[in-house]
């Protein structure tokens, strides 16, 4: 006699396949992903407040002119970044390293060079690249006080050579020779360098967020000690 069959678990899988809702093709985002990113850009935010704040002490203490220039202007570039963090998507946070580094770093670093205002820095390095280029040496061999003294390495009268060679050509040399900009294109030069070992996504935004902070953009604007 032979074996009956039982259907009916077949059908039953079937039955409950067709009443049940359709999974759908793609599922949303899981809502933990969407606070991760929330929170990250919340400190990015912050972050960029804070620096703000420290900015705009600047144009309030500081008996330097310069120091002053930056502080406003860079003040509001980091309220710019800070909003920009804020925005909905996921770039907000580095496109907000992007605004910063250009309120606090470019902009001010063009104005002050443009209108030949810096610390005294510059002018020691220019000095030091016109002595490197006329007697070999960065240095003088009986100053006649602290105005005359160059309290650097030999390497440094290097990025007042541009001054030096080009004061026969522009008047004071143009903005180009001055010391600032061939110092930040020695301290680019090196992060692009530093990339190029571990060229992650996560370093270029760390670096743009280096070159933005308040204490290597205001270097970079008013005195180019960066390259140190």
């Amino acid at each position: 006699m032979e074996d009956v069959i039982d259907h009916r678990p077949a059908r039953a899988a079937l039955l409950a396949r067709a009443l049940l809702p359709a999974r759908p093709a793609s599922a949303p985002p899981p809502v933990r992903g969407r606070r991760v990113r929330g929170r990250r850009a919340w400190g990015w935010g912050a972050g960029w407040l804070g620096c703000a704040g420290w900015a705009g002490l600047f144009p309030l203490l500081s008996p330097l002119g310069p120091h002053r220039t930056w502080g406003a202007l860079a003040a509001v570039g980091y309220l710019l970044a800070a909003a920009v963090a804020l925005l909905p998507g996921a770039g907000g946070p580095g496109r907000s390293g992007w605004v910063a580094l250009g309120g606090a770093g470019l902009l001010p670093l063009g104005l002050l060079v443009a209108t030949g205002s810096g610390q005294s820095e510059v002018g020691v390095l220019a000095r030091a690249g016109g002595l490197l280029l006329a007697h070999g040496s960065p240095y003088l061999d009986a100053p006649a006080g602290p105005g005359e003294v160059t309290p650097y390495l030999p390497g440094m009268a290097l990025f007042g050579l541009p001054h030096a060679l080009l004061r026969t050509l522009l008047p004071a040399g143009g903005p180009v020779a001055d010391p600032r900009l061939w110092c930040a294109a020695a301290f680019l030069a090196a992060l692009w360098a530093a990339r190029r070992v571990r060229p992650a996504p996560a370093a270029r935004v760390g670096m743009v967020a280096l070159l933005a902070s308040p204490p290597v953009a205001l270097a970079l604007a008013v005195s180019g000690w960066t390259c140190r």
